[in-house]
C-alpha cells in the first residue's frame, strides 16, 4: 500500500497534538463594542486564544453527487490518526444507511493530493491489518477507545507536519478505486485523533 506517499511530499497533518499554550486577553466591555446593545455578564472575563483538541469528528451523508468535504489546521508535528468510518458505524449504534467502503482523499496546503492506494490513484478506502500503520490504529479503535474499525473503512496513521489540510470522501467507483461501494451512499462519520 502506498498510503505514506504524503510523508514524501514533506507535509501532512499534525493537528494539536501537543497542548498550546492558551493565551488570554481581557475581553473588551460589551457596551462600548460597535454594534453591541447590552452589557453582558462576562466584562472582564478572559478571551481564550488558542486551546488544544485530542480529537475532532464530522458525520455526513454521502452520495455519489454529493461528496464530503472538511478540513483542519494543525500547529505541531504529531502522530495522528485518521478513520472514516462507513461499514462500521454500526460499533456506534448506526446500523442502516451506512456509506460502504468510503473513499478518502487527503490533500495539502497547497491543494495537493497527500495519500494514494496501491494502484497510484489518489485517496484509499481501506483500513487494512496487513498494514503495520492501520493495525496501530485499528487495536487502539478495538482496545482504548472499544468501538472496532471494518476492513472496509477508510484509516491512516502516521507523523505529520503543522499545516491547513482538507479532505474529501466519496463513493468509492470502479473510476476511483477499482471496486464499488455497495450501497452507493450513506453515512460516514470522519474521525481525528491527535497524538493518542
Amino acid at each position: 500500500m502506498n498510503k505514506l506517499n504524503l510523508l514524501s511530499a514533506a507535509a501532512a497533518v499534525a493537528l494539536l497534538a501537543s497542548p498550546l499554550a492558551a493565551q488570554a486577553e481581557p475581553a473588551q466591555d460589551a457596551a462600548k463594542q460597535p454594534g453591541f446593545g447590552a452589557s453582558t455578564a462576562l466584562q472582564g472575563a478572559t478571551t481564550v486564544k488558542a486551546a488544544s483538541a485530542r480529537s475532532i469528528a464530522s458525520r455526513a451523508t454521502v452520495t455519489g453527487s454529493a461528496t464530503v468535504y472538511g478540513g483542519f489546521e494543525i500547529a505541531t508535528s504529531a502522530v495522528v490518526y485518521i478513520l472514516v468510518r462507513g461499514n462500521s458505524m454500526g460499533t456506534l449504534g448506526v446500523t442502516q444507511n451506512y456509506l460502504d467502503a468510503p473513499r478518502f482523499r487527503l490533500y495539502g496546503q497547497a491543494g495537493q493530493d497527500l495519500v494514494f492506494d496501491n494502484a497510484n490513484r489518489p485517496g484509499f478506502n481501506f483500513c487494512q491489518t496487513s498494514n503495520p500503520d492501520d493495525l496501530i490504529l485499528i487495536n487502539y479503535y478495538q482496545n482504548v477507545r472499544g468501538a472496532p474499525v471494518s476492513s472496509s473503512d477508510a484509516c491512516i496513521a502516521a507523523s505529520f507536519g503543522a499545516g491547513a489540510y482538507t479532505f474529501s470522501v466519496t463513493p468509492s467507483t470502479v473510476a476511483n478505486s477499482g471496486g464499488s461501494s455497495v450501497p452507493g451512499s450513506g453515512e460516514i462519520l470522519f474521525e481525528v485523533t491527535l497524538g493518542p
